[in-house]
């Protein structure tokens, strides 16, 4: 099992040294950890339900790796996941992802001007982007395996609206309406291709570790909605392709140990987001906030008959924006912390 563990790891390796969007982190929102994922499939429930929380604000503002200032722009990120499993036979299970998000992006820049006060606020709220999913543990699940590996392939659908619009500020008596920041939009308008891989092995009875991969593969270049906050466009955003939104690629990798007892266990793990500068499939063009963000994750679930809840905090120790054409070498803004919580129940 160690060496299908580093299988797992080597295949990680040609798509892990790319680039999350600055001001957002990556849309996939993660849950618990693998190891329990499993548990809850070895009985006889059809059915796993799962409503996970995600939230942070991204307040610090970023040149490279270089934080600069706290005070340019604050992107609130609320996002409400609810997904079902459907529990087949031979380890196969059919996923459901429905996400729903309230999003508001503080600052002046959109409004009067570069780095000008007062600040306003544009917002976003509604449907995110559906995922559909297909799974299956490599070993069939039975009670007390030590370890296993599960591989998923899914769709992305373009459901979140990609164009949502709210009013910029230009002056006292004007409002103009136009597409939020790339940061809020609720979807990307890219119909997308989904690949998970997920392992955990057992250490001991109460000791596991897992590790999770997961990459969106966009082949959509541009989505067509408008950069500009109902500005004209520069000679910089015509010459760089940047007047509309690109449709990136997003990749996340999580990977830590879990320690447990009858009712309560403890995580602690790394996690790695990323929207790369380069898509696998298609083009680059367009306005995009290629980043990456590695966090540290500790975590806590409490266990019930049919159900649990669990909590994880991402507390960043690095984070960087790719300053290049694709952004049009303005900075980003990033998060000081990432909370995620919900609840999973058995049906």
């Amino acid at each position: 099992m160690k060496k299908l563990v580093l299988v797992f790891l080597l295949a990680q390796v040609p798509t892990i040294f790319v680039l999350s969007q600055g001001c957002v982190a990556i849309r996939n929102v993660g849950g618990i950890s693998p190891d329990q994922l499993f548990e809850n499939m070895t009985g006889n429930e059809k059915f796993i339900f799962n409503i996970t929380n995600r939230y942070f604000e991204a307040t610090n503002s970023f040149r490279g790796d270089k934080s600069f200032s706290d005070t340019l722009v604050t992107n609130r990120i609320f996002t409400m996941n609810l997904s079902i499993l459907r529990i087949l036979n031979n380890g196969w299970s059919l996923g459901l992802s429905v996400p729903i998000s309230a999003n508001s992006r503080n600052n002046g820049a959109d409004h009067m001007g570069v780095f000008s006060y007062p600040k306003y606020t544009t917002r976003a709220f509604g449907l995110g982007d559906i995922r559909i999913s297909a799974y299956k543990w490599l070993w069939k699940p039975t009670s007390g395996q030590k370890g296993n590996i599960q591989l998923g392939l899914g769709i992305k659908l373009p459901t979140g609206d990609y164009k949502y619009q709210d009013y910029f500020v230009r002056n006292d008596s004007t409002k103009i309406m136009a597409p939020v920041d790339q940061a809020i939009q609720l979807g990307d308008g890219g119909t997308g291709i989904t690949t998970e891989l997920s392992a955990f092995y057992s250490l001991s009875k109460m000791f596991n570790v897992y590790i999770q991969g997961y990459y969106l593969i966009n082949p959509r270049e541009q989505n067509g909605t408008s950069n500009l906050k109902g500005r004209n466009a520069s000679p910089p955003q015509i010459a760089n392709n940047t007047t509309v939104m690109s449709v990136p690629d997003q990749y996340s990798l999580r990977a830590g140990a879990t320690l447990q007892t009858q009712k309560i266990v403890l995580t602690a793990g790394i996690r790695y987001e990323v929207v790369p500068e380069n898509d696998l499939i298609g083009g680059n063009k367009g306005f995009r906030r290629a980043a990456s963000i590695s966090s540290v994750e500790p975590g806590l679930t409490y266990k019930m008959k049919n159900s649990q809840v669990f909590a994880n905090m991402g507390i960043p120790f690095k984070r960087k924006i790719i300053q290049n054409t694709q952004n049009d070498m303005t900075p980003a803004a990033f998060a000081d912390w990432i909370i995620s919580f919900g609840v999973q129940f058995k049906l």
